[in-house]
């Protein structure tokens, strides 16, 4: 055998062993879920857009009225017209006595027009596709929430599954989030700003990534957010390559370290 076909041997069989790795196992459908529910997020948002603009034609107060697109789309599926909002209607969808009366109120005095039926047939159709994907999305989050405490529980509880899945979605696998250091896993998914300044020095460092998302880093002040980011991303190594090297639970003693040391930060002025 010649050198060139002993070569082109062992290129096949790394190319396979990667493509093993990429596709096989949890990490695969974990990657694939969260794809889809950035997409069906996008999806449910967009149709919940369209279906209020049109149904604002006949009751533009009901929007207004309610902060919950997904409670809209309820009244407006299983109501429609505003004529039939009732006491005993709005009591199967919205608990609120408050927000019932409101919601009476407004459509006795709306200023909004008459609806065609087929029109409204369609509104409506819009308002159930909806409110399919966002039970679909639901779905989704909650296997996503699952399989993530069994792949990785001490990252999980630590960042969030939803937001650990998106961030194991940009680093490739479980393994290769393990071996970043904590100052790669702080700015994961800011690649554009991270470029951006490599071309241009003087632009700013960008300080985090996804790690925006976490609710510890989106509570805090925004001249703390950089030092609250840089020790979520030192926990969330520890967490992640206790994950795959250890297999330990350690997750309550490092949350209980980040709180502490968020405590700290929001003492400094």
């Amino acid at each position: 055998m010649n050198k060139i076909d002993e070569l082109r041997k062992k290129l096949i069989k790394k190319t396979r062993e990667q493509v093993e790795e990429k596709y096989s196992g949890e990490e695969e459908h974990i990657i694939r879920a969260v794809n889809a529910l950035q997409d069906l997020d996008e999806i449910f948002n967009l149709i919940s857009e369209h279906c209020g603009e049109w149904y604002a034609s006949h009751f533009p107060e009901l929007g207004r009225a309610l902060q919950n697109p997904e409670v809209f789309l309820k009244l407006v599926y299983f109501i429609g017209e505003k004529e039939k909002f009732s006491e005993k209607e709005l009591a199967e969808i919205i608990k609120e006595k408050e927000t019932q009366k409101i919601i009476l109120e407004k459509a006795k005095n709306s200023m909004g027009s008459k609806i065609p039926e087929t029109a409204l047939a369609e509104i409506k159709m819009l308002a159930l596709n909806a409110l399919n994907i966002k039970e679909q999305r639901n779905s989704l989050e909650k296997f996503l929430i699952d399989e993530m405490h069994k792949k990785a529980p001490n990252f999980s509880e630590i960042c969030g599954s939803v937001l650990g899945a998106k961030m194991l979605k940009e680093a490739g696998s479980l393994k290769r989030l393990a071996l970043m250091p904590s100052s790669t896993i702080q700015i994961l998914g800011a690649k554009k700003a991270f470029f951006r300044h490599v071309k241009n020095p003087s632009a700013k460092t960008p300080k985090y990534g996804l790690l925006f998302q976490h609710p510890m880093v989106k509570q805090t002040p925004f001249q703390h957010k950089g030092k609250i980011a840089r020790t979520l991303a030192g926990k969330i190594s520890i967490a992640i390559k206790m994950d795959f090297f250890g297999k330990k639970e350690i997750a309550k003693e490092l949350q209980k370290k980040l709180d502490e040391r968020a405590k700290e930060v929001q003492k400094q002025k």
